[in-house]
């Protein structure tokens, strides 16, 4: 399910079967580290709505939290995301490839980093095999989540 009014509905008729959230962590940067940040946004937002595919019916896909660094703001609001999240969903995921939050929230077992991986000079056939790599390794991920 996605951030829109028609999966809004479908979510508050079956709630009870859609336990997880997913909320991608996204950097907005300019200057030199522009394209790195873009690339590394679009590779998040790539996986989320695949995994989200996937997972229709399971989990509730956000939209993306954009944040400017990984400080104490931002902890802030990611910390106010889960409270409010958790008040709906049994599990709170976020999904990100920026390694910042990787430091910054150390102690959330619920943050799924994935190594960005540039794919604007792919074959299209190489990027769905890496994707579908990629959403395996998450799959598994939110299984374990799920059976604990």
């Amino acid at each position: 399910m996605k951030w829109n009014a028609q999966d809004a509905d479908v979510y508050l008729n079956a709630k009870e079967y859609i336990d997880t959230a997913v909320i991608p962590l996204i950097s907005v940067q300019l200057g030199d580290q522009f394209k790195s940040a873009v690339s590394k946004g679009e590779f998040t937002s790539i996986l989320a709505e695949e995994l989200e595919r996937q997972l229709k019916g399971r989990v509730y896909l956000f939209p993306p939290y954009t944040y400017l660094q990984a400080d104490e703001k931002s902890v802030k609001d990611i910390a106010d995301l889960k409270e409010m999240s958790e008040k709906h969903f049994r599990h709170t995921v976020f999904l990100t490839t920026d390694e910042q939050w990787k430091q910054v929230l150390k102690d959330e077992q619920k943050l799924l980093w994935i190594p960005a991986i540039p794919l604007e000079h792919m074959k299209d056939s190489l990027k769905q095999k890496l994707l579908e790599d990629q959403i395996e390794q998450i799959l598994n991920i939110l299984l374990q989540y799920w059976n604990s």
